[in-house]
């Protein structure tokens, strides 16, 4: 026969292994489950930037382009200073095909100043927004870029208006 305080030892025994499994486990677990966490506030703070500052420089850019790409809107001084007032890349493109010929010199005087002033400005706008990098990535901060390309509207202008420009162009490059 058995003896009767031979069991309970036996569950005694058992259940201090367990416990000292799970110790273990909890050991190695922990620091992977700890990084984890921080990961992933570092890239919810990574997006948001990056979110934030895509949606400052959209609106600045569209701003700016409602005033016809003349005045700078308040608030908008940082993200603008970058933007170029350039004629677009493909009136450029089909503008230099047109200067290949012998009619180069009266299309850079006529044409471009035309096209320019007509369909051609355009805006980039960029905005920068700074975010703090946990000190188990090594710390300090990042920068989240936002940019955006948008055409300049057209100030309203009547057909002497178009007239007037044309001609006084034509006139000033000769």
């Amino acid at each position: 026969m058995t003896n009767p305080t031979y069991f309970p030892r036996a569950q005694f025994r058992t259940a201090g292994a367990a416990r000292g499994a799970a110790m273990v486990e909890a050991v190695v677990v922990l620091p992977v489950l700890i990084i984890l966490f921080v990961s992933v506030f570092y890239v919810r703070n990574q997006v948001l930037a990056s979110q934030a500052a895509a949606s400052e420089a959209r609106t600045c850019a569209w701003a700016y382009s409602m005033n016809n790409c003349s005045t700078v809107p308040p608030g908008c001084d940082a993200q603008i200073v970058g933007a170029a007032r350039s004629i677009d890349a493909r009136v450029e493109e089909d503008l230099s095909k047109a200067r290949s010929g012998v009619a180069g010199p009266v299309v850079d005087r006529v044409l471009k100043p035309v096209l320019d002033a007509a369909f051609g400005q355009a805006l980039d706008a960029n905005s920068y927004i700074t975010y703090n990098r946990p000190s188990l990535y090594g710390g300090g901060t990042r920068d989240a870029r936002g940019s955006y390309h948008l055409a300049c509207n057209l100030a309203p202008q009547t057909l002497t208006d178009v007239a007037k420009d044309a001609w006084n162009a034509l006139s000033s490059k000769f």
